[in-house]
Parts: structure tokens; C-alpha cells; sequence
């Protein structure tokens, strides 16, 4: 596995789709992690809040909504956690991945609502929400649109339905961002602790 990641990364490889997805989301979303000069709680906090954000059904708003909620989380609660991360991480959600995870969302949603009614394909969602969100109206607009088709057009599906994989993508995240973060710490520490041993030698 290890070794195919490695391929996969490896410059030679970056006009193949997959290895050039894989190294979007590498450099994009796990780096920032790597390299963050935080403390790895502030880190893992950061992807928690990036995921559980950015799994709600708010494409087109979410990096607002990220930001709103850092600043309560920072100057009123006086609880932090990483903004350029969770930014990052909030972007797996987005116009590209919005219908997939919307229709899951919906899916998810009658089945926790246990809502047997037929329910629409995914072709027929997709063009339910072509017609009704267009995201060309400005940030109060595209809030509003957005709403309106989850309240008015997919009941309250998808607004139970994102749930579960807000709040456990979420808490998934932080658990691994964090062991992440602090293997990648103690190595620099070492590291650091290495080079000025070799420099207080040298003089």
C-alpha cells in the first residue's frame, strides 16, 4: 500500500487522473496538516471543524460559515482550532462533489426518517436541483436558494440526512488528524534536537 501511494505521488505520474486527484487532495488537505506550526489539538480541531462544516448541505456558503464559526469559537468561546485548516478541509464539499453528496444526504435522510414513499433517482435529483439552485445570486441569495430546495423540494431529507456524516467524518478526523500531527511534531522536535546537538559539536 505503501509503496503504491508512493508511485502514485511521484511527479512522473501526475498526468494520470487519479494520481493527479490524489495529489490534489495530498498537497491540499493532508500537507497543511503535516506543516502547521500549531499544536497538533489546534490542528486536529481544524479538521474536525473543516469535515463537520463542510459535510453540511451549504455548497456555495461553507467557507463563510467556517469562518463565523471560528470567530465565535475563538473571541467568545475562547476555543480554538486551526481557521486555514478547516477552510482546507471544509473544501471536499463543493460544486464538483455537491450532487453525489446531496443525493446521498437525501437518501440517508428518508431512511432515518423511515420514509419508504418513492423516492427519486439520481438523475431526476440532479436535474431537480440544476432548476432550482443556481448559486448566481450573491451569498444571502445562494443561502436562501439553498434552503428553499432542501425545505421545499427534498422535504427535510437531506437535513437529517448529512448529519451522520458531519458529525462522524468529524470526529473521524480529529482522531486521525491528531495522531497525525503529533508523530509528525515529536519528529520535528527530534530533528531540530539532532541538528543543534551536530551544530553545538561543530563549535
Amino acid at each position: 500500500m505503501k509503496s503504491w501511494f508512493k508511485n502514485k505521488m511521484h511527479a512522473r505520474n501526475k498526468q494520470e487522473p487519479s494520481a493527479g486527484m490524489l495529489r490534489l487532495l495530498y498537497f491540499r488537505l493532508v500537507i497543511p496538516v503535516l506543516r502547521s506550526v500549531d499544536q497538533p489539538e489546534i490542528v486536529a480541531r481544524g479538521v474536525m471543524m473543516g469535515l463537520a462544516l463542510g459535510m453540511t448541505p451549504t455548497v456555495g456558503v461553507q467557507l463563510y460559515m467556517v469562518f463565523v464559526v471560528w470567530w465565535v469559537c475563538r473571541y467568545v468561546l475562547h476555543w480554538q482550532f486551526s481557521l486555514i485548516i478547516a477552510m482546507a478541509w471544509s473544501w471536499l464539499s463543493n460544486p464538483l462533489t455537491m450532487l453525489p453528496l446531496y443525493y446521498l444526504y437525501y437518501v440517508t435522510g428518508r431512511l432515518l426518517l423511515l420514509d419508504f414513499d418513492p423516492e427519486q433517482d439520481f438523475e431526476s435529483f440532479s436535474r431537480t436541483i440544476g432548476q432550482h439552485l443556481t448559486f448566481e445570486s450573491g451569498l444571502w441569495g445562494t443561502v436562501v436558494e439553498v434552503f428553499h430546495f432542501m425545505l421545499e423540494k427534498a422535504g427535510t431529507s437531506i437535513l437529517v440526512g448529512f448529519l451522520p456524516y458531519s458529525i462522524g467524518l468529524g470526529l473521524i478526523g480529529y482522531w486521525v488528524s491528531f495522531k497525525l500531527a503529533t508523530r509528525y511534531a515529536e519528529a520535528r522536535k527530534k530533528r531540530l534536537a539532532g541538528l543543534n546537538t551536530i551544530d553545538g559539536a561543530s563549535s
